[in-house]
């Protein structure tokens, strides 16, 4: 825990404006870049909301707003590229490798809000420290990681895979896939999964003191209030699987 702290005190202040009096400028950049459905988009933010919605075009469409001083958005920035035939890479604090020296210094982010529209269906691999994520509407294989960002994935489609520290994670899964997954762990965000009526599979939770609240049946199998086995709905062939990992976040189910 203690080198936690540290990190994350290194992390705050390494992020301090540099100069009380420089001035703040916004910076707006769109770009389009092809993506068929079935692609990844692979993201990395430290601040700023990050909105993900559906396209019918195979493209993925980036509207993003960058804040800052005037030097430090031309020294940090905005990569935007197609990596492979299918893949899509967006980094919104990008520096050149012989500038990586200048992190024990101040102003090293850039705050920036992300509008992103992409074909419905895509994989995403998204990877924050404070920004907000909200992912609407997509089908594909979600990975998502976070600090203290709170990540939100409504009416979409596929495994789901969430990391947290502090951050809240809320999902609302459109339908039922067929060895449907989703894997979470955090220390101390709370979990909200809402899941559709046709829903069963194992559910593992594990947590020192957070707690497991269902509004659908569960069936225990084994365990304690700190680390349980359950089934939900009525089990069978290519049930799927819920694991909950957590420190003292709680878990709420519901429909």
């Amino acid at each position: 825990m203690r080198k936690i702290i540290l990190a994350l005190a290194a992390v705050v202040f390494s992020t301090m404006p540099a100069l009380a009096g420089a001035q703040e400028t916004t910076e707006h950049v769109t770009r389009t870049l092809k993506l068929d459905p079935g692609g990844t988009l692979r993201l990395k933010s430290f601040s700023g909301p990050i909105h993900i919605t559906v396209t019918d075009r195979p493209e993925v469409v980036i509207d993003a707003v960058r804040y800052g001083t005037r030097e430090r958005l031309s020294r940090i920035a905005l990569d935007i590229h197609a990596d492979g035939s299918n893949t899509v890479v967006v980094d919104a604090n990008h520096r050149d490798r012989h500038t990586w020296f200048e992190f024990s210094g101040h102003d090293n982010v850039v705050k920036t809000d992300f509008d992103i529209k992409v074909p419905r269906r895509t994989n995403l691999d998204v990877s924050v420290f404070s920004a907000p994520v909200s992912v609407d509407g997509v089908e594909g294989r979600f990975k998502a990681h976070g600090f203290s960002s709170r990540l939100e994935f409504q009416d979409v489609i596929g495994p789901i895979e969430a990391h947290t520290f502090s951050g809240p994670i809320s999902i609302r899964a459109k339908t039922w896939q067929p060895n449907q997954t989703i894997d979470v762990d955090t220390f101390s965000g709370n979990v909200d999964l809402h899941v559709p009526e046709n829903a069963r599979g194992s559910v593992w939770f594990k947590s020192f003191s957070g707690h497991l609240d269902s509004g659908r049946p569960l069936v225990l199998r084994s365990g304690n209030r700190k680390s349980l086995h359950a089934d939900l709905g009525n089990g069978g062939d290519n049930a799927g699987q819920l694991s909950f990992k957590t420190f003292s976040g709680s878990v709420k189910i519901d429909k």
